[in-house]
């Protein structure tokens, strides 16, 4: 459950108000790994969004009705980069995630809960299903159904059971900084100034009122001492206090630290840490999008298109060639050699800069420098 689905259950659905009575923990430390997670599901998701799924046609680039329904509107009700969104979340906090294909419209929707019958020798079957509150009477089987699984465990668990001890570390940490942060000090006063009865209400309201005041003020204060009572401070604990602060920032950058690394993001890039941008980018490109994006065609390859249209190079494919912000100065060489060897057209440049083919047969065709030939021909001494 979220932490913040969990702390709006406690909210009376009628009157929407809030029992003060119910002992509902409200401490910041529970939101820290809630952050790093949710942190983790925008970096992926809007990673995922900015790829692009290509479809083939017996090795041919096609654009058809999968190709919009899987870019551009997945269902009448969603775009694809929330349709995708919701799967990361899905995915994320629960290990997998459900998709269902409409039978008539092939439109796809994410299943909210569901229930499934699992077995060694047939397919599994999906039942119970919810799709936007409403819950459906059909059940439908592994072939007719996207099920994404993201690890072999819930990453979430074992990063729960990480965070238990934590949290507790940061609670303590947080109770010692506001004890080194509190003023102390020392009261002298008479011993007969309290003797009477009027001299205890005066100390009594002093201790309880004047001195609570004063302490809390924000500004400025003055605390008018009269009877011979005298206050003395004590020591000031800056410094200490500070290196509780930067303690607590510490174990906050710990936990950053072990979602990241739960869910193979570079720690330094989740923390927004611009420092060699380039090499963190590939990191995460190459140990967290990349086997996401095979995650996700596999199980679109193997149930929307099948073996014998796979074998026939009719697949579906998710690019993620331009996630990244490139300069054109930095590729510019790198596109000549690769159009100069036939490897990329004029199109497949343009498509590489982020910029719209030019769809023409000249710019379809691929070309190769006189400069190279076959390496037969070379050692036969021909040319």
């Amino acid at each position: 459950m979220k932490a913040i689905d969990w702390f709006l259950g406690h909210f009376d659905k009628k009157t929407g108000t809030l029992d003060i009575s119910d002992p509902v923990c409200l401490t910041g430390e529970i939101f820290y790994k809630e952050l790093a997670i949710q942190s983790s599901i925008n970096l992926i998701a809007n990673t995922i969004t900015k790829a692009e799924f290509l479809t083939f046609e017996k090795g041919d680039k096609t654009r058809k009705n999968l190709y919009y329904l899987l870019n551009v509107e997945p269902n009448q009700n969603k775009s694809a980069s929330k349709f995708w969104r919701d799967v990361v979340t899905k995915l994320v906090y629960d290990n997998e995630c459900l998709v269902i294909q409409q039978p008539k419209s092939k439109m796809l929707y994410v299943a909210e809960s569901f229930t499934v019958d699992k077995y060694a020798f047939k397919e599994n079957v999906y039942k119970d299903i919810v799709v936007e509150g409403y819950q459906l009477k059909d059940y439908f089987y592994e072939s007719q159904v996207l099920h994404f699984e993201l690890h072999d465990q819930n990453i979430r668990t074992v990063i729960g059971g990480l965070y238990n001890s934590y949290s507790k570390l940061i609670e303590s940490s947080q109770k010692s900084y506001k004890k080194d942060k509190a003023k102390r000090g020392i009261l002298e006063y008479p011993i007969q100034y309290t003797q009477t009865k009027g001299g205890q209400e005066d100390l009594e309201d002093l201790l309880n009122n004047r001195f609570k005041r004063f302490f809390e003020a924000e500004n400025g204060a003055v605390l008018p001492l009269t009877n011979s009572v005298k206050y003395t401070e004590l020591d000031d604990k800056t410094q200490k206090s500070t290196n509780v602060d930067r303690e607590i920032r510490n174990f906050i950058d710990d936990i950053f630290d072990f979602v990241a690394i739960g869910f193979q993001i570079p720690p330094k890039l989740l923390k927004g840490d611009i420092a060699d941008t380039e090499g963190i980018t590939n990191n995460f490109l190459t140990f967290c999008i990349n086997p996401m994006a095979e995650l996700l065609t596999d199980e679109i390859n193997r149930k929307l298109y099948g073996k014998k249209s796979y074998l026939e190079s009719t697949y579906c494919r998710l690019d993620t060639s331009n996630v990244k912000v490139v300069e054109l100065r930095k590729i510019a060489n790198a596109l000549d050699v690769l159009t100069r060897i036939g490897a990329y057209s004029i199109d497949d440049s343009l498509r590489a800069l982020g910029m719209e083919p030019l769809n023409t047969d000249w710019s379809k065709e691929r070309f190769i420098t006189k400069n190279y030939m076959p390496i037969k021909k070379m050692m036969k001494g021909e040319g």
